[in-house]
């Protein structure tokens, strides 16, 4: 059922918090946009060249159906020179209300309601919780079947969930620690792209891993070199 949904909503549904509705951390951000840039690599209508800087290029313009991947489609179309994967997992980070417009998206196909709530009496958070969860249960599903059994070939499009998924700390809200601590090994091979991933998903893996690296040692660097001024 999951296989209907595209990776980046596939991702955001394990960044969700089931019951309240919001975001688990900032971190899921980075493998949302990661997860539309996938999607775009496993449909065929990027592609990644062969040069060391691996710029991407538009293969298929046609519409995807998703207003999101479509946008991005246009996006690296309309670039004035080409561009890495890192930069356009960057780009695509950056779009306002990202998070927003994948949930909505969600909420369109019945996964999960659109609702705001108050807190401090004066500000609006806008949640999401779910009503149909056989959607997440199912991926949750898929991905154990491929992290936990090791003769499971995986295929391409859960081996990319499982290494976006890892990468922004989404496995330990959603899967048991002593499993993950069991098959340690095994998921570091599919986060690392090591199983059945092309090179161009390996390189969109890499590019996700260090756009979250840069979003969370970066400011670290910067706060204790200000602390360190004062």
């Amino acid at each position: 059922m999951s296989a209907q949904l595209p990776l980046h909503q596939q991702v955001l549904l394990l960044a969700l918090n089931d019951r309240t509705g919001t975001f688990c951390h900032g971190l899921y951000l980075y493998s949302v946009a990661g997860a539309m840039v996938s999607e775009l690599l496993l449909q065929r209508r990027i592609v990644r060249g062969e040069g060391k800087d691996g710029d991407v290029s538009v293969a298929n313009m046609e519409a995807t159906g998703d207003e999101l991947l479509d946008e991005l489609l246009q996006m690296i179309q309309s670039s004035k020179k080409p561009r890495s994967l890192s930069h356009w997992v960057r780009q695509t980070a950056g779009l306002k209300d990202l998070p927003h417009r994948v949930a909505h998206q969600l909420s369109e196909k019945g996964v999960v309601k659109e609702d705001k709530k108050k807190f401090l009496w004066v500000f609006t958070q806008r949640i999401y919780p779910e009503i149909d969860g056989t959607f997440e249960d199912d991926i949750r599903q898929r991905m154990a079947n491929i992290m936990f059994d090791e003769s499971t070939v995986p295929d391409g499009q859960t081996a990319v969930l499982i290494a976006l998924a890892r990468h922004a700390s989404l496995l330990k809200p959603n899967f048991p620690a002593v499993e993950l601590q069991q098959h340690k090994e095994r998921i570091n091979s599919l986060a690392n792209g090591d199983v059945l991933a092309s090179d161009a998903t390996k390189e969109t893996i890499k590019a996700v891993q260090a756009a979250i690296l840069v979003a969370t040692v970066v400011p670290a660097i910067v706060a204790s070199t200000m602390a360190q001024k004062n």
